[in-house]
């Protein structure tokens, strides 16, 4: 099992959703949570309550999607803390726009945030945790990874991306033998407002998941050092439709409504749908190491 108390977790996308809850839910257990994101009004809250709480965080203004920024922000953790035992890559970012109405802009985006920004802050942490003999990377994906959705492209494409990452990644752990654990985690929609507005046709096979219960599992997953947590259940079919003939994968898909999924998509407050993603030099805690109280 991945030891939780003393150890330096850091989150990207931890100044809200699943990321907050998880950074909470972490340091109750115990661990020195070092948050990354952009939103500096959600940084300093989610600061205030750590310190309130006796929770011991320290938190980063740091945009995951610039790779000069990552490793630039990456040393300033390291001076700081030393080392991260367990990196969770969550930020993400999406637009619910079909694959022509969206920008290239948005769509470079997507893809940075989504995707490219797990290759930058594994290579910033790897090498400390093979060094150290420990360490644990947490891939967050999405059943929008296992499965192409209508209206998310993009979103589909990066969430595919970083599940063959973690997969391709782990074999090579194993094959250079190194003491890193790794976890990818595929939920359906969560009801954080990043998603705001998407509906479910069947909610009992494929509900609408609830983001406590969620951060709850995840945390659980890396406790337990699950290599892949899928959720609802129903998700884990997904592998067995790809048997099927295209026209029959499609017809399946359409039957349980994942096409028209985001039919009704607003996203957050209304908006484009971006959830806060992680741009550089630490942030109004930093000074509240996550080594101390």
């Amino acid at each position: 099992m991945s030891r939780i108390e003393g150890s330096n977790i850091l989150i990207t996308g931890g100044a809200s959703g699943i990321g907050k809850l998880m950074a909470q839910k972490f340091a109750d257990r115990g661990a020195g949570v070092i948050i990354w994101d952009i939103d500096d009004a959600g940084l300093e809250k989610i600061a205030g309550e750590m310190k309130a709480g006796g929770r011991r965080a320290a938190v980063y203004r740091c945009d995951v999607s610039n790779r000069v920024e990552v490793f630039r922000v990456a040393e300033n953790v390291k001076n700081d803390f030393g080392k991260v035992d367990i990196l969770i890559n969550n930020a993400g970012i999406v637009f619910g726009k079909s694959f022509l109405d969206a920008t290239d802009e948005q769509l470079e985006k997507s893809m940075a945030v989504n995707a490219l920004s797990h290759f930058w802050t594994v290579r910033a942490f790897l090498p400390d945790m093979i060094r150290a003999g420990r360490g644990h990377i947490v891939t967050i994906s999405s059943a929008a990874g296992l499965i192409g959705v209508s209206r998310l492209v993009d979103y589909c494409a990066a969430k595919f991306a970083v599940f063959g990452f973690d997969e391709a990644l782990r074999m090579e752990i194993k094959q250079k033998k190194w003491n890193i654990k790794t976890t990818v985690v595929c939920p359906y929609f969560i009801d954080t407002g990043m998603f705001e507005g998407v509906r479910t046709r069947f909610s009992g096979l494929l509900p609408i998941l609830d983001q406590q219960s969620v951060a709850d599992r995840i945390v659980k997953a890396v406790e337990k050092n699950r290599r892949r947590l899928l959720m609802p259940p129903m998700v884990y079919s997904l592998w067995l439709l790809r048997y099927l003939p295209t026209f029959a994968f499609d017809l399946t898909a359409n039957l349980f409504g994942i096409n028209a999924t985001m039919e009704g998509f607003t996203g957050r407050s209304g908006g484009h749908g971006t959830t806060p993603f992680s741009t550089a030099q630490p942030g109004s805690d930093s000074q509240n190491p996550p080594q101390g109280n």
